[in-house]
């Protein structure tokens, strides 16, 4: 934590520098930059975020977990590196969060999502072989939801940017491929979760389970219904705003 810390605020210094300078006077600042970023992204802890309904192969996904102050977080190209291992059913990890104010001051844009969880019908419905799962993921004082999708969905469906950022990435027979956008808003999110998990198309995790054991059914299930906007929350210089679309 305390490295972190220290990464965030010379690499703070060194980005504010180089933005004031000349492009030749700001080159080696720059460089000095992306070596803090990249010890940055060596320190991002791997949480459970969900647990493959086909394969039962768990997923850990390298999420900075201490606060949205970190660069994983910034929008729209966080500082991020690729989880180590997926089953090849992955498809998606989209995510939302509850914020806790008030919010961390961060000199960058933070999209963490809307403030309850939901799905996207068209990816979850648009298959009987795509399966949908939710994990609760603390990040500092906040409540954040991963929900990964998994399967075969229909050819041409557009997926859902990963969670945070403005792009996701392609993915052929378990090899990445390059990057694809997603422009929709929350107007094609779904809120009601309890027809989705009484179908089996979407499963949880309990809150707090580290083995990621998979749970079915809506009885005792802790995402039903949870308060929250219903708008992407943007948080940037300690203020947040909600919004149905990104520009």
């Amino acid at each position: 934590m305390r490295e972190r810390t220290l990464l965030l605020e010379e690499g703070e210094r060194l980005r504010a520098e180089a933005r004031i300078r000349p492009a030749l006077e700001a080159a080696p600042l720059w460089r000095a930059f992306e070596k803090v970023t990249e010890r940055y992204r060596e320190l991002l802890p791997e949480v459970p975020v969900a647990r493959c309904p086909f394969t039962d192969a768990p997923v850990w996904w390298p999420i900075d977990t201490a606060g949205l102050d970190g660069w994983f977080w910034e929008y729209p190209s966080g500082a991020r590196r690729h989880p180590r291992t997926r089953p090849p059913t992955w498809v998606a990890m989209t995510g939302a969060m509850r914020l806790a104010e008030p919010v961390e001051y961060t000199p960058f844009p933070v999209v963490p999502g809307p403030g309850a969880p939901f799905v996207v019908p068209r990816i979850l419905g648009s298959a009987p072989e795509v399966r949908a799962v939710i994990a609760e993921v603390a990040v500092g004082r906040h409540t954040g939801w991963a929900i990964s999708y998994f399967g075969r969905p229909a050819a041409g469906t557009r997926l859902v940017n990963l969670w945070g950022g403005d792009s996701y990435p392609v993915v052929e027979d378990g090899l990445w491929t390059g990057w694809e956008r997603e422009r929709s808003g929350v107007e094609r999110y779904d809120f009601d979760l309890e027809p989705w998990i009484g179908t089996g198309a979407l499963l949880w995790i309990t809150p707090g389970d580290e083995s990621a054991t998979l749970r079915q059914g809506v009885d005792k299930c802790p995402y039903l219904d949870l308060p929250g906007p219903r708008g992407l929350g943007v948080v940037g210089y300690g203020q947040v705003r909600y919004t149905p679309r990104l520009g």
